[in-house]
Parts: C-alpha cells; structure tokens; sequence
C-alpha cells in the first residue's frame, strides 16, 4: 500500500455488531482511526528517561571494567544497550498502514463502541458515561512545534473506563492515514455537554448545586477545598492557554487545577462564564 493510499476502518465484524445490538447502541454511524484503551493510555517513555538509561548503559561497564575486569564490562554493556534498543524501536518506529483493532472506534447512534484484539468489543452507551476528562497536550521539539495529542477518558461507573486518543500535527495537511481523533473528539465534548449541561442547569436554577471532582458550583457561589466564596468575593476565574484553570478569591485565596483533571470540563466552564463575571479565557 503507496503512502496515498487511503486507509478506511473496517466495517463492525459479526461479534462486534452483536455487542452493540445487546447494548443498545442503535445504527450504527460511521468508523474513525482513532486508538482506545481501557483506562488512561500510557504515555511513551520520556526522552530523559531514555538519556539517563543511555548513561547508565557506559557508566556501569566502565566501572565495571575498572573495579572486576574487561569481560565483566564487556558482559555489562548486553542489557542495557538491549533494553534502550527496544524502547528506541518501540516508541520511535513509524506505525504500519494497517489498522489493528484497537486503532479504530466505531460510532453509533447513541454511543461507541471498540473493538478489542480478541475479536470482541467494549460498548461504551453516552447514558453509561457518569464523567468525561479531557487532555490535550501540544508537543514541542527543539522549540518547534511537533503535534497535539487529544486523549478522552469516558468513566462508566466504579475504575471502568475508556480512553480514546491520537496523535496529529495540526499545522501539515492531513494524510488520509492519519488520526481522526479531533472529528471523534468534537462528537464527544458534544455528547457531554448535550448529556449534563441541561442536568447541571435546571440543578442551579432549583437552588442547587453541582459538583466537578473537588469544586462544586451553585447560584451563590463557588465551593472549593478551602471553603466557599460568594461569586462577588471572587476576583478571577482564568482558563490559561496552557489548560491551567486558576480561581482567585478576595483574601489572597487561590486555587488551581489542570482542566485535564475537573469532570466534564466543558460543562464545568460554560457555568463559571455565567456563573462569575471575572471569568477570562486565554487561548494560545
């Protein structure tokens, strides 16, 4: 297969198509390369890690070579040379043009669904979903911009979860074989906010309030670890084009916390920017 050739998903597999028939998906919509795993995907092994493994692999035989002999050295330079070789070849290697099963999400009516290696899948219903965190994490090298990588963990009840993610470049034009991720990512920050902003709405309008993770929100004000302050003690709300979200309260109060780690992000700043009048969004 040339480079311009196009990849396309395969279309749901028998067993597949049972699960999301059992699930109650609905019809099925359309596939999208984008990877998932249960849980949070493991990040590749940073490059300082693959330093320090590069120096302790011609330290120790040196020393080695110095305190015992040259065959000890020699002896001691097979491991770690080994295992830096793998991590290099693993993390660093081009992907193939062929999609395996946990490449690919399918979309359906009323959620998704993705397949595993076994030939089975996980559906993951938007109604089962009781929190969506988002991470979107732009990659520099050398100063220079490398690519973004989008990850969404879709929390269903209890430690299940689904993360979909990708990786892409977003200032090259798009290969037919790269990541769908922010098409599939859109249709999830969507289905969150369609999901809970309306619940999260008639709460406040009830007099009650809603909670993301540690902070909570009512007409009032806001609740954080430190105790609550009226919205007029508050003297900023900030979203920072880092994803740093950063509330200041009369006093010299301050709390902040990465956007990646507060529930149903989105939904979570569409209140505070009706919520609070000092709430300011700095893009980057």
């Amino acid at each position: 297969m040339g480079t311009g050739d196009r990849v396309t998903v395969p279309p749901p597999g028998e067993e597949a198509t049972r699960t999301a028939r059992e699930a109650g998906l609905g019809v099925y919509l359309r596939g999208f390369r984008a990877h998932h795993t249960e849980g949070e995907r493991r990040r590749g092994v940073p490059p300082s890690a693959l330093l320090l493994l590069g120096v302790a692999a011609l330290w120790l035989p040196v020393l080695a070579t110095r305190l015992v002999g040259t065959w000890a050295g020699i002896l001691l330079l097979v491991p770690p040379f080994g295992l830096l070789g793998r991590l290099v070849w693993r993390y660093g290697k081009v992907p193939s043009a062929s999609l395996r099963p946990d490449e690919y999400v399918y979309l359906y009516e009323r959620g998704l669904l993705c397949p595993g290696t076994d030939g089975g899948a996980r559906a993951v219903p938007w109604g089962a979903v009781t929190a969506m965190h988002q991470d979107v994490t732009r990659t520099y090298v050398h100063g220079g911009y490398a690519g973004t990588r989008y990850a969404y963990r879709l929390s269903t009840g209890g430690r299940r979860a689904v993360t979909v993610d990708g990786f892409i470049n977003e200032e090259t034009v798009p290969k037919p074989t790269d990541s769908q991720i922010r098409e599939l990512a859109q249709i999830v920050l969507d289905e969150t906010v369609r999901r809970a902003l309306p619940t999260a709405v008639s709460a406040l309008e009830e007099g009650g309030s809603v909670a993301f993770g540690e902070v909570a929100l009512d007409g009032r004000g806001i609740t954080l670890p430190s105790g609550t302050s009226p919205w007029e003690r508050v003297r900023r709300c900030e979203l920072r084009g880092d994803g740093l979200v950063v509330v200041r309260t009369a006093g010299g109060g301050r709390w902040a916390r990465e956007s990646r780690e507060i529930p149903d992000f989105p939904v979570f700043w569409a209140l505070v920017k009706e919520l609070a009048p000092t709430a300011r969004e700095h893009r980057r």
